[in-house]
């Protein structure tokens, strides 16, 4: 396999920049290391890589002056054949017990057989239980003379604080999708094969920041002969543009046609869901200017993704979001793997993306008219059953909303309303209500209108509200049972 023939033999070789490769370094050369370490990151970032590095670094006989293995000595060459005595990998996915781990304890104590140090590289550690933990604990707090661990995890939240306060922890970033594209070039370059920059970069963006993904994927086109589209469309920057273009323009059938295609090619719908997020996620960085560092996409790629963000409001982007985070989850619990990207499709148009991609399109936007400069608070007030009487056509819950809805005051071209209730007002306020509301009170004064709600006094008592505050007891009965009729005969 590529990510293991080409697995780097250095520091020197890691792709740059790698901040914990430059610490270790520094490290090691100041021969300030330590017992314990904790590297932390997604998977294919390079930790148990790196881990084998400072195994080597730490055994290496000829270190350079940049305090890098040489990776030419006895010691080196056997570490890079996996047949270095002194290094012990452990899985803990596989190894995770209490006796796995007093087994550890016992063998740690015995002197490194060849090497300066003995190495223990634990793959997964967040995978051990509870007492392994405990039983592990002991043993970094009293470490054995000339014995390093290296704990890997992906899932840091897992692990025991009182582990992570006995390791030094070093995070692993993802790499960008620019430091994949030179990876698997220098890769190409030693395989002798010419694969064009573009194929490339799908490869790299199709990876999700992962170096032996993206190396995997590598193989499948150079060995293979796996067209690049075949999975590169899992998270294709533009297949993500194409279908939330459908999207924002109401094309529904054509949005599940989209969905049905992805499935029927074997793509992976929780996998291609997760790139369709992550991309609304660079939407949403654009919508709000915050994209600068945060996206790594070609200029034409982010011209049609500016093109997208600018027809959404943040807010719209949040909504999205949470719609397709929803289908995410649900795809894993249904039978029917596109249902979920289906439904999310159906809700994602009626609301208030359809509304918006009109409003900000030259030809259907109308001139909007200045609200205050030909309305009164006074038309409006008298002019409010015209607007709860059309709302019934628009919908029936908005219509029994905006009867209790009361015009209290106007201040430019918006209105406030006054409800009765934290709830009323909760539900007129959510975006796909507003939207219709707006629509209705466009509908009837011809021009833009906006509102808020505020919570005023409640126009009458609940009628199930029955406390002691309510309820008079008539004259001349002391007892309660009398009152309501409730005495039992003696």
């Amino acid at each position: 396999m590529f990510y293991t023939k080409y697995r780097p033999q250095k520091f020197s070789q890691l792709s740059q920049p790698n901040d914990v490769a430059v610490a270790l370094v520094n490290q090691i050369k100041a021969q300030k290391t330590v017992h314990a370490y904790l590297f932390i990151g997604p998977r294919g970032t390079g930790k148990t890589t790196t881990a084998r590095l400072l195994a080597k670094a730490l055994n290496c006989e000829k270190l350079d002056k940049n305090g890098d293995p040489c990776d030419k000595c006895p010691l080196c060459k056997s570490i890079k054949a996996g047949s270095f005595v002194d290094l012990i990998e452990i899985d803990a996915a596989s190894n995770r017990g209490i006796d796995d781990i007093r087994e550890l304890r016992e063998r740690v104590k015995l002197a490194p057989s060849v090497g300066a140090r003995k190495v223990y590289i634990v793959d997964e550690v967040h995978m051990l239980t509870a007492e392994a933990f405990n039983a592990l604990l002991k043993t970094l707090e009293e470490p054995p003379q000339r014995v390093t661990f290296i704990l890997c995890t992906t899932e840091v939240h897992k692990v025991p604080e009182t582990i992570k306060s006995r390791c030094q922890v070093f995070r692993f970033k993802r790499p960008g999708v620019a430091q994949i594209v030179q990876r698997l070039g220098q890769i190409c370059k030693a395989e002798g094969v010419a694969v064009h920059d573009d194929a490339l970069r799908k490869i790299a963006e199709a990876s999700f920041g992962g170096f032996r993904d993206a190396e995997t994927l590598l193989q499948q086109v150079v060995e293979g002969g796996v067209s690049v589209d075949s999975f590169a469309g899992m998270a294709n920057k533009q297949s993500y543009i194409d279908f939330v273009s459908m999207v924002l323009s109401c094309e529904t059938q054509d949005a599940i046609r989209f969905v049905n295609t992805l499935y029927n090619d074997g793509i992976d719908l929780y996998v291609w869901t997760l790139g369709l997020v992550m991309y609304l996620r660079d939407l949403l960085f654009i919508s709000t200017d915050a994209y600068k560092d945060l996206l790594d996409v070609t200029d034409a790629v982010f011209s049609g993704m500016e093109e997208q963000a600018n027809k959404l409001t943040p807010k719209e982007v949040v909504a999205l979001i949470e719609l397709f985070v929803k289908a995410q989850n649900d795809i894993k619990s249904t039978s029917v793997p596109q249902l979920p990207l289906e439904i999310a499709v159906i809700n994602a148009c009626p609301d208030s993306i359809e509304h918006k991609v009109e409003s900000k399109s030259p030809q259907i936007q109308q001139p909007s008219k200045n609200y205050a400069s030909n309305t009164s608070l006074s038309e409006i007030e008298s002019k409010w059953s015209d607007v709860i009487k059309t709302s019934f056509v628009h919908n029936n819950s908005i219509h029994a909303l905006l009867s209790s809805c009361k015009p209290v005051a106007l201040k430019g071209s918006k209105l406030l309303l006054e409800v009765s209730y934290k709830f009323h007002k909760e539900r007129m306020e959510i975006t796909k209500n507003m939207k219709i509301v707006e629509d209705v009170l466009t509908e009837v004064f011809g021009s833009t209108i906006t509102y808020s709600c505020v919570v005023g006094e409640p126009k009458k008592k609940p009628a199930m509200d029955l406390t002691d505050y309510n309820v008079a007891v008539p004259a001349g009965k002391d007892d309660i049972l009398e009152v309501f009729d409730g005495a039992l005969p003696l």
